[in-house]
């Protein structure tokens, strides 16, 4: 048995409850009679989940207390390590960022020089052409389709223990554009104007009811 049972409240309490279980155990209302004394049944089940209420939070508003100072302590060191890690982070990918650009640059370099040779040579082989010499343009064309560039790579060296990958990511530019699959019904806001306007609510596609429940006015 944990210290929570053995606690003399939760005892009284739980006694309570098992008694009133047995009391409902088999509880129907059949006469006028019974259900005029339902109303005094529900009161007594009310309180009893008020004061089991008032026991559990007796025991665990200290404790709650207690992890709130707790986790205020520690959110300090926390926030200041999370600035750490995203400094280093985004000087990381900073870093990788200025690679991949100097290789697209580098890149760029290549691809222009290896166009313009191709042209230099297909230049060639068309004045081959045109005086005559076949055979030495065809030479000259297989020799441009060759030219290509060096693919440029450079990236961030490999280091054990840290990856950097493509986090993909979305931005919302223009909702009603966003097909019907990917909206949710907003059901809270759909409630609040049911419980405001009752059978006078009328929102497309939504079906408005009353249905009975017994409530109690005990506090």
């Amino acid at each position: 048995m944990t210290e929570v049972e053995k606690n003399p409240a939760v005892v009284a309490v739980t006694t309570e409850i098992a008694t009133l279980e047995s009391f409902a155990a088999n509880y129907a209302v059949a006469t006028v009679e019974q259900f005029n004394a339902g109303a005094a049944d529900l009161a007594r089940v009310k309180g009893m989940q008020k004061k089991l209420e008032e026991t559990r939070t007796g025991i665990t508003g200290p404790m709650n207390e207690a992890l709130k100072r707790v986790n205020a302590f520690f959110k300090s060191p926390a926030d200041r390590l999370a600035a750490i890690e995203q400094k280093i982070k985004g000087a990381l990918v900073a870093f990788d960022n200025e690679q991949r650009r100097k290789a697209a640059e580098e890149q760029a370099r290549a691809d222009a020089a290896a166009r313009k040779e191709r042209e230099r040579i297909e230049a060639q082989a068309r004045k081959a052409a045109e005086s005559g010499k076949v055979e030495k343009a065809a030479q000259l064309e297989q020799r441009a389709s060759t030219v290509v560039a060096p693919i440029i790579q450079r990236e961030a060296p490999k280091v054990a223990g840290l990856q950097m990958r493509d986090a993909w990511k979305f931005v919302v530019e223009d909702p009603a554009k966003v097909p019907r699959e990917y909206l949710v019904v907003d059901e809270s806001k759909i409630r609040k104007v049911v419980q405001a306007l009752k059978g006078d609510a009328n929102i497309p596609g939504v079906r408005v009811y009353a249905e009975k429940v017994a409530a109690s006015s005990a506090a």
